[in-house]
């Protein structure tokens, strides 16, 4: 129930974004709109509320979260854009207003929705125990000799 609710907020955080950016400032389509909506919101979800927060901190999944919606936007406004706008713009406006709202999402996802027993052992919490001996070199002399 927990990612229902934090799927639910962050696919209305992300349409009205993309609505106000991409429908009104941009005139897409809102059949356009809705389909970069889910792509973002599902991948990004995966990969930076699910797989990245937290094993990570807030910026790492934030930077993350920006990346996805760049790669995405851009190469989905590609494909469907004759050459109307500045599609680098667009993407990384949209992009900059993603990585606002994932920020503060992260937030709550960390308080909410990602307990402490989910969270993930961090890589500079590894403890090495190395094994050390005596001599460097094994002492000749104390060998026994083969009579044979």
């Amino acid at each position: 129930m927990r990612h229902i609710k934090a799927l639910a907020i962050k696919l209305i955080a992300v349409l009205v974004l993309s609505y106000i950016i991409l429908g009104l400032f941009f005139n897409y389509s809102i059949g356009n709109v809705l389909t970069l909506t889910l792509l973002i919101w599902i991948v990004s979800y995966i990969l930076g509320d699910l797989l990245l927060l937290p094993r990570t901190n807030n910026l790492t999944a934030t930077i993350s979260d920006f990346a996805t919606a760049m790669i995405l936007t851009w190469f989905y406004l590609a494909n469907i854009t004759y050459n109307e706008n500045n599609l680098f713009l667009v993407s990384f406006i949209l992009s900059i207003g993603v990585a606002i709202i994932n920020w503060f999402f992260h937030k709550y996802m960390m308080s909410n929705v990602i307990r402490e027993k989910e969270s993930y052992v961090q890589t500079n919490n590894f403890h090495y125990q190395t094994e050390a001996s005596e001599e460097i070199s094994p002492d000749k002399s104390k060998w026994k000799k083969d009579n044979s």
